[in-house]
């Protein structure tokens, strides 16, 4: 194998962990979400379960983060978001870690500072008055509405004011940061979330062909029944894992995709652990690729030149 063969490969292996670290780093935080607001001053307090959706509004982005739930009742949070200098065009996608992070904040919001009733020379100072900058969270049976004003001096934290009482507070930048950057920062982001020694079996299918691969304790894939270890299907699936989402722009439409491989992940039971498509854009000029997981919900852009390299695996592996 070539040196630049190698040197994208361990780019690819770079990406994977660096990714994975990242969603652990994620999920270790979580709970300290919370217990690191503890003793702060409790604006109000509503459970996750209670939240409907948000939307942050400035003179630059209106961005919606909604709870819906799928057809086997499990939740998952869906983002749109639309910009004022094209309000014609709606931005859909799934929302990621740094977005969900977001709602347990809200729904039970807990200021770093408790200002009380503001005075008119306060709003002033803390440009609430005039700002065009709001956070709405509805809870379906009640809605909660926040003025954002300027940020603190030295500090990236907010001031606010809640709309119906006139009390004002200084906000997280944890909070707002995301809302504020928008689609680029709260998308999914991720295509699986699981433990990968917890995948036993791949099934790929491609044109109507199938291979079935099992992973070994060690992390060999070998074919069913068999000992030794297949390089060139590790090989494939180093590709596979090395694949990430552009984005969920200027999305094709679904006529105009071929799909070029499924690929289903299960674990020890044999019960689906996740999914994975890739297409192609038929249409196209230059080939665009798109790919498709439990998480993302909807195709996103997927990075041409990796999935390029998986495309030339997957030939290698009929």
């Amino acid at each position: 194998m070539s040196g630049r063969f190698l040197t994208t490969d361990l780019r690819g292996h770079i990406a994977f962990f660096v990714a994975a670290a990242v969603l652990m780093i994620f999920t270790c935080n979580r709970g300290e979400v919370v217990e690191s607001a503890r003793g702060l001053p409790l604006m109000w307090d509503r459970d996750t379960a209670d939240f409907r959706l948000l939307n942050y509004s400035t003179p630059v982005l209106n961005l919606t983060i909604e709870r819906r739930t799928d057809d086997g009742r499990e939740y998952y949070y869906w983002g749109t978001q639309t910009l004022v200098a094209d309000s014609s065009e709606e931005l859909e996608f799934p929302v990621g870690w740094s977005g969900r992070t977001v709602v347990p904040r809200v729904a039970a919001l807990r200021a770093l500072r408790d200002l009380g009733p503001l005075s008119p020379d306060q709003r002033e100072s803390y440009g609430i008055e005039g700002s065009d900058a709001s956070l709405a969270i509805d809870f379906g049976d009640e809605r909660r509405e926040l003025v954002v004003g300027d940020s603190v001096f030295g500090g990236d934290d907010r001031y606010a004011m809640e709309v119906a009482t006139g009390r004002g507070m200084v906000i997280s930048r944890e909070i707002i940061d995301p809302l504020r950057r928008g689609e680029g920062a709260v998308r999914e982001r991720m295509m699986h979330d699981f433990a990968r020694d917890r995948i036993a079996t791949v099934v790929v299918n491609t044109e109507g062909r199938e291979r079935t691969m099992e992973r070994t304790g060690g992390g060999e894939w070998t074919a069913p029944g068999a000992t030794d270890p297949d390089p060139g299907f590790a090989n494939f699936m180093e590709r596979v894992n090395a694949l990430g989402i552009d984005g969920y722009r200027d999305l094709p439409p679904a006529e105009s995709l071929k799909l070029l491989l499924r690929i289903d992940y299960l674990d020890r039971n044999g019960d689906l652990l996740a999914f994975m498509e890739v297409s192609r854009d038929e249409s196209a000029e230059r080939p665009s690729y798109f790919i498709r997981s439990e998480r993302t919900r909807i195709i996103a852009r997927a990075h041409r030149g990796l999935t390029e390299r998986v495309e030339q695996a997957l030939a290698d592996l009929f």
